[in-house]
Protein backbone atom coordinates (compact mmCIF):
# COMPACT_ATOMS: atom_id res chain seq x y z
CA UNK A 1 0.00 0.00 0.00
CA UNK A 2 1.43 3.43 -0.88
CA UNK A 3 2.28 5.69 2.05
CA UNK A 4 -0.44 8.22 1.23
CA UNK A 5 -2.98 5.38 1.54
CA UNK A 6 -1.87 4.82 5.14
CA UNK A 7 -2.75 8.44 5.90
CA UNK A 8 -6.07 8.25 4.05
CA UNK A 9 -7.01 5.07 5.86
CA UNK A 10 -6.04 6.55 9.23
CA UNK A 11 -8.12 9.68 8.56
CA UNK A 12 -11.07 7.56 7.41
CA UNK A 13 -10.83 5.50 10.61
CA UNK A 14 -10.83 8.71 12.67
CA UNK A 15 -13.88 9.97 10.77
CA UNK A 16 -15.67 6.68 11.43
CA UNK A 17 -14.80 6.85 15.12
CA UNK A 18 -16.05 10.44 15.33
CA UNK A 19 -19.30 9.25 13.78
CA UNK A 20 -19.45 6.56 16.49
CA UNK A 21 -19.11 3.90 13.78
CA UNK A 22 -16.70 1.37 15.27
CA UNK A 23 -17.84 -1.28 12.79
CA UNK A 24 -17.04 1.07 9.90
CA UNK A 25 -13.59 1.78 11.31
CA UNK A 26 -12.98 -1.94 11.76
CA UNK A 27 -14.12 -2.61 8.19
CA UNK A 28 -11.51 -0.14 6.92
CA UNK A 29 -8.74 -1.93 8.79
CA UNK A 30 -9.83 -5.54 8.26
CA UNK A 31 -8.39 -6.05 4.75
CA UNK A 32 -4.96 -4.63 5.63
CA UNK A 33 -1.98 -6.91 5.93
CA UNK A 34 0.11 -6.74 9.11
CA UNK A 35 2.66 -4.26 7.69
CA UNK A 36 0.04 -1.82 6.45
CA UNK A 37 -1.95 -2.15 9.67
CA UNK A 38 1.14 -1.29 11.73
CA UNK A 39 1.72 1.83 9.65
CA UNK A 40 -1.90 2.94 10.00
CA UNK A 41 -1.83 2.37 13.76
CA UNK A 42 1.39 4.39 14.04
CA UNK A 43 -0.23 7.24 12.11
CA UNK A 44 -3.31 7.09 14.35
CA UNK A 45 -1.12 7.18 17.46
CA UNK A 46 0.90 10.12 16.09
CA UNK A 47 -2.31 12.00 15.28
CA UNK A 48 -3.63 11.41 18.78
CA UNK A 49 -0.37 12.48 20.42
CA UNK A 50 -0.23 15.65 18.33
CA UNK A 51 -3.84 16.47 19.17
CA UNK A 52 -3.31 15.91 22.89
CA UNK A 53 -0.22 18.12 22.96
CA UNK A 54 -1.96 20.82 20.91
CA UNK A 55 -4.89 20.75 23.33
CA UNK A 56 -2.53 21.05 26.28
CA UNK A 57 -0.90 24.14 24.76
CA UNK A 58 -4.24 25.66 23.77
CA UNK A 59 -5.92 25.17 27.12
CA UNK A 60 -2.94 25.97 29.30
CA UNK A 61 -3.30 22.55 30.91
CA UNK A 62 -0.32 20.40 31.61
CA UNK A 63 0.43 17.43 29.44
CA UNK A 64 -0.46 15.18 32.38
CA UNK A 65 -3.87 16.84 32.78
CA UNK A 66 -4.72 16.42 29.11
CA UNK A 67 -3.63 12.76 29.14
CA UNK A 68 -5.69 12.17 32.32
CA UNK A 69 -8.73 13.74 30.64
CA UNK A 70 -8.19 11.56 27.58
CA UNK A 71 -7.94 8.44 29.75
CA UNK A 72 -11.15 9.43 31.56
CA UNK A 73 -12.90 9.80 28.19
CA UNK A 74 -11.76 6.31 27.17
CA UNK A 75 -13.02 4.83 30.44
CA UNK A 76 -16.34 6.67 30.07
CA UNK A 77 -16.70 5.42 26.51
CA UNK A 78 -15.96 1.84 27.54
CA UNK A 79 -18.43 2.07 30.42
CA UNK A 80 -21.18 3.33 28.12
CA UNK A 81 -20.46 0.50 25.68
CA UNK A 82 -20.53 -2.06 28.47
CA UNK A 83 -16.94 -3.26 28.03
Amino acid sequence: MPEYEWDRTAMAAIAAALADDAEGAAALLEPLDAKDLRHVVIRLAATLADTLLTEARRSGASREEVVANWQACILDHETKRGH
